[in-house]
């Protein structure tokens, strides 16, 4: 599966044969509309401008500009710096491994602040990592911030955002089959051919496949699938999801990547019923999906969330048949939030199922609640396995007015059986 988009920069070691033969292919061009490639001096970044990506001819050069704090090995600059591509450029480098981590460092592009950020369409395949631009920015390859067990490599912990080595006493291997960078997303050697602005599907039936979407992903249409898609957004002026699918029925999104372009609190991933969702990897917004009635979720990693404003990984506000199945679900942190947020502020909440998900982070990590309603029936929460981060020890909040159904939920540290606390 496509490694996930990173807030850190590209950056490769010095040392060794360069993944490319540099001879024959300058690291200056002069590129015009027919399009070409410029390839480092190193041999290990090229960049490759398609036709009809710039309007005339340009010198295009691709320079080795040193490591930075957050850089696996050398960065590179790419000038003319900030000009804007009419289609996008793909680049091709050598993925070094980051320390301590599951697999290649992931690709990314800089701002004009000199700062990290996420690159369009990155996804990593042995030993090479692959990613588009659609303008000419500095690159580099970066350690990512690991926030569980499965980002990190056999014989490391995460901790504090980094992988560090396990004391000699202490067993760290990861579950392969967890939800997570390998296999959620859109999979790896897809080709994703680039939308500008907010997409709207309003045909029944329709199937949308490998886009790279720069907006948001509106669907009014039943029975509407999308597959191997990137979906983006900037900040929109109200709270909104970067996908919303609402008032239909019969919507399948698969290996879907869904993250905020920005930090911003207006900013949710997945918002609306109706749907299956399968395999998404979404990340960097507040709420990662806010769920309606008619919706299931299944193997889908929720993460990362945007530390400003941050509340729940998945929110229900009301609805009914809505299940929740075998994903691994972050909330934003140990004290706030939960991973799992239910209640019934937007209308009667009913018949809910939780199972066998890894849930984490919040100050309770699945917190149901009837508020707004008399009372919140036909809740389950059954055969889920918890981690530890909680500022309150606790796993799961029931208010006093909640019908829960709970069974062979567990702390992942000990397999102990969790509690189920009762308060208003």
């Amino acid at each position: 599966m496509r490694k996930r988009l990173l807030v850190a920069a590209l950056g490769l070691l010095a040392c060794g044969e360069g993944l490319f033969d540099a001879r024959g292919r300058p690291d200056v061009r002069v590129i015009g509309r027919e399009g070409g490639t410029v390839t480092s001096r190193d041999g290990r970044v090229r960049v490759t401008i398609p036709p009809g990506a710039l309007e005339g001819e340009e010198t295009v050069s691709l320079q080795e500009v040193g490591t930075r704090d957050w850089s696996v090995g050398v960065t590179y600059s790419l000038e003319p710096s900030a000009r804007t591509l009419a289609l996008p450029a793909r680049v091709e480098m050598r993925a070094e491994s980051a320390p301590g981590h599951r697999g290649p460092a992931s690709l990314v592009r800089m701002t004009r602040a000199g700062l990290p950020a996420p690159m369009a369409g990155a996804w990593s395949e042995g030993t090479r990592s692959f990613g588009q631009l659609s303008a000419l920015e500095d690159l580099g390859l970066s350690q990512p911030p690991c926030s569980e067990p499965i980002e990190c490599a056999d014989g490391f912990r995460c901790e504090d955002g980094a992988c560090r080595a396990c004391p000699a006493n202490v067993s760290c291997r990861a579950n392969p089959d967890l939800p997570g960078p390998r296999n959620t997303g859109v999979p790896a050697g897809s080709v994703l051919v680039r939308h500008e602005g907010d997409l709207v599907v309003d045909t029944p039936g329709a199937v949308l496949e490998d886009r790279d979407i720069h907006g948001r992903l509106i669907i009014r249409a039943n029975d509407v699938t999308v597959r191997r898609c990137v979906v983006h957004a900037p900040v929109p002026r109200e709270i909104d999801g970067i996908i919303n699918v609402t008032g239909v029925t019969g919507v399948v999104l698969e290996d879907v990547e869904v993250f905020a372009e920005e930090s911003s609190t207006l900013q949710w991933g997945v918002v609306g019923g109706g749907f299956t969702a399968r395999r998404l990897d979404i990340h960097g917004v507040v709420v990662g999906m806010s769920l309606r009635s008619g919706a299931r979720v299944e193997s889908t990693w929720i993460h990362a969330l945007d530390p400003v404003g941050a509340q729940y990984g998945i929110s229900v506000f009301g609805g009914s048949d809505i299940g929740i199945y075998d994903s691994n679900v972050h909330g934003p942190g140990e004290a706030v939030g939960a991973a799992i947020f239910v209640n019934q502020e937007a209308g009667p909440t009913r018949d809910v199922r939780v199972e066998r998900n890894r849930l984490d982070r919040g100050s309770c990590i699945v917190n149901l609640g009837h508020a707004g309603g008399a009372s919140l029936q036909g809740m389950a929460v059954r055969n889920n396995v918890f981690g530890a981060r909680t500022i309150y020890d606790c796993a799961v909040l029931v208010s006093t007015q909640t019908q829960l159904s709970a069974a062979g939920n567990v702390w992942e540290a000990t397999g102990v059986e969790v509690p189920i606390e009762r308060h208003d």
